[in-house]
């Protein structure tokens, strides 16, 4: 367990077991367990872990989210999981305060050759690097009629994954008996740069009625507002922002077009990327942000920066059910 990647965990994950144990061996993805991450795949293959036939291993129940509430949603490597962290550690079992710049840190061996903690392998050197993880909500019933575009990012978790549970603040989310939700996870360094996602059967309740998040999504980017889909990159193909070595990576931040918390603008229109037909050729457009990582009370020293900037391409329409973008 101890350098397994993360990935969400509910009653309602599909995959509940962790990988598919079903007679089909045509998997198109080597990494085969939930919880591993996406890189350089087809769309077909990252797209909602299919590639792994998670959409085929069914969910053994729903997972039920209130709107209007906060939510605490475990992050690990297996179901079930308890402990203060990922791996099972209660708080009291790692050093504190548990950052790569604590010399008690270093001499137990929980630094990993990227710079970051090796236990649980959750891409960060502390928690204010921790990149942040997202819910998307798509209200369709079946997993097979979830797009990008019908999928919706209603709430943002910062300085996530870190604990085991993160924390989600729910929109004023009209209820759904039987949806799908999504949860994502971009790392920001310490490691191979990917992705992560994992699908969910999900119940929304809300007994005051709500509202429906506005489709289609629109790709998330710098001052983007409206209702934004999953981040889609270091694929080879389906990417909706490209990313090159040296750039600042795409996260699950403000930075991106994403509230903090609960996603809010997702009730309106976007504004900032108008739909384009799907015979428009891509075009990017390069911005570079500035971020900094704030040292842990255990060392002034800086974390480095991992990264720089990064393109994020126009929105393009996907053809209905498309599996990859046209």
């Amino acid at each position: 367990m101890a350098t397994a990647h993360l990935a969400a965990y509910t009653d309602g994950m599909f995959c509940p077991e962790n990988k598919y144990k079903g007679p089909l061996a045509n998997f198109t993805d080597e990494n085969l367990v939930v919880f591993d991450p996406l890189y350089d795949l087809e769309f077909d293959s990252w797209f909602l872990s299919k590639g792994r036939n998670c959409h085929l291993a069914e969910p053994t129940g729903v997972w039920e989210i209130q709107a209007n509430s906060q939510i605490s949603v475990p992050w690990a490597n297996w179901q079930n999981s308890t402990g203060f962290y990922a791996d099972g550690k209660e708080e009291n079992e790692r050093p504190s305060p548990y950052s790569v710049t604590n010399p008690e840190v270093v001499a137990q061996g929980l630094v990993s050759e990227s710079k970051g903690l090796k236990s649980p392998n959750m891409h960060a050197a502390n928690k204010s690097t921790a990149a942040g993880t997202a819910i998307a909500v798509s209200y369709v019933n079946s997993i097979w009629d979830v797009s990008m575009e019908n999928l919706v990012v209603v709430s943002i978790a910062s300085e996530t994954p870190f604990e085991r549970l993160a924390s989600y603040k729910i929109p004023d989310l009209a209820a759904c008996e039987s949806c799908i939700c999504v949860t994502g996870w971009v790392p920001a360094g310490f490691g191979q740069q990917n992705m992560y996602m994992a699908a969910h059967k999900c119940r929304i309740i809300n007994a005051s009625g709500g509202k429906t998040p506005k489709i289609p999504s629109v790709v998330p980017g710098p001052g983007v507002v409206g209702p934004k889909q999953m981040i889609a990159s270091f694929q080879k193909s389906g990417n909706n922002v490209e990313w090159k070595q040296g750039e600042q990576v795409p996260t699950y931040s403000p930075r991106m077009g994403y509230l903090k918390d609960a996603q809010t603008d997702i009730f309106g229109d976007g504004l900032n990327n108008p739909p384009q037909s799907s015979s428009a050729s891509a075009t990017t457009t390069l911005f570079t942000a500035t971020s900094s990582v704030a040292p842990t009370p255990a060392s002034s020293s800086k974390i480095p920066d991992q990264v720089v900037g990064c393109s994020i391409p126009k929105r393009r329409r996907m053809r209905k059910h498309s599996r990859s973008l046209a």
